[in-house]
């Protein structure tokens, strides 16, 4: 008797070691349809949603405006303003100016363009101050003082730059050299006890990972929109199939990660998404795998103003054959 459940133990050891330390899928593939599901980069669709690559890079700023309803996305390489169904409006090539953080306005060394309307309209600064060249200094606190008290929005941008919008048209002000502004590039810029004048645009959020659309989702630990509850469509894993290893431990032949694909489903309204992708899997883990997507939706409260929201794909390695890596638009067709 003894000898028979160390027979069935050891089985049940050399099948458990081959699933998950070998290219062997003994686990049966819980997806038979699988010629349903593309590849994002190739045309991922429902009856009435459609999936659509809207930008190639993996680091992106996705923002929300919650009153006037519309997402703007800084790639860095163009800003881009789609409205509520999904469709662009705006799209600033590179080189394209700064979008500061939150805002709908992006600033070039001589022109300023409000994305919050409808058509690309492009606006001159009514005046340019740099005390560095005006000799200023001593006086800088008092014009800035003057400005931003009768300015209706005020804007801390980086390069040292403030934005005032007074009644006759947009105002640059250089800072000067004996005052600095707080913050850094991904972060909201401060100055003193004079606090910023705009509207705040919100990120979105993947609600798998608590994670927001940000540059770099994991730099800072506190985010305003920690308080906001999100809708929750999360991206499930329907399988994992092991296709080849990615990697062995140093100096040995054992497999320390798979690279496999896996096919994923995400509801929208009534319908499902299905696609695949390529994803990585460590040997002992059993049913998880690293599947490198995140789910970026609103805020739940405005669920009803817009159907969109947005896929990121981004694979670590060159060894992806996909070509899938970037930003996708999830959108009512």
């Amino acid at each position: 008797m003894k000898k028979h459940k160390k027979k069935i133990f050891l089985i049940i050891t050399f099948l458990f070691l081959l699933q998950q330390c070998t290219k062997v899928n003994l686990i049966p593939s819980l997806v038979s349809n699988k010629k349903e599901y593309n590849y994002l980069s190739n045309k991922v669709s429902s009856e009435n949603f459609t999936v659509n690559r809207i930008s190639d890079k993996v680091y992106a700023f996705i923002t929300y405006d919650t009153l006037n309803n519309y997402f703007i996305i800084n790639d860095t390489y163009s800003k881009i303003k789609i409205n509520a169904k999904g469709e662009v409006k705006i799209k600033i090539p590179h080189p394209s100016g700064e979008l500061p953080y939150k805002t709908h306005y992006v600033f070039t060394d001589s022109t300023v363009c409000d994305l919050s309307k409808d058509k690309l309209e492009i606006e001159s600064f009514y005046k340019i101050i740099n005390p560095a060249k005006e000799k200023l200094e001593k006086k800088w606190i008092q014009i800035f003082k003057e400005y931003y008290d009768s300015a209706n929005t005020v804007i801390y941008g980086n390069d040292d730059l403030i934005y005032l919008k007074i009644k006759e048209g947009w105002v640059l002000l250089h800072l000067s050299r004996n005052y600095f502004l707080s913050g850094d590039n991904v972060s909201e810029r401060t100055f003193e006890n004079y606090p910023a004048k705009y509207n705040k645009l919100v990120y979105l959020k993947d609600v798998e990972t608590n994670t927001y659309s940000d540059w770099l989702p994991n730099s800072r630990d506190k985010y305003e929109e920690d308080k906001i509850d999100y809708l929750i469509e999360k991206i499930i894993k329907k399988s994992f199939v092991k296709i080849k290893k990615s990697e062995t431990f140093k100096y040995t032949p054992i497999i320390a990660q798979f690279q496999g694909v896996g096919y994923y489903q995400l509801k929208k309204g009534n319908e499902h998404l299905r696609f695949k992708e390529n994803g990585m899997k460590y040997p002992f883990q059993i049913f998880k795998s690293e599947s490198y997507l995140k789910h970026y939706t609103i805020p739940n409260k405005f669920k009803t103003k817009t159907e969109v929201s947005f896929i990121k794909y981004s694979f670590p390695t060159n060894q992806n054959e996909s070509k899938s890596q970037g930003y996708y638009l999830v959108k009512r067709k």
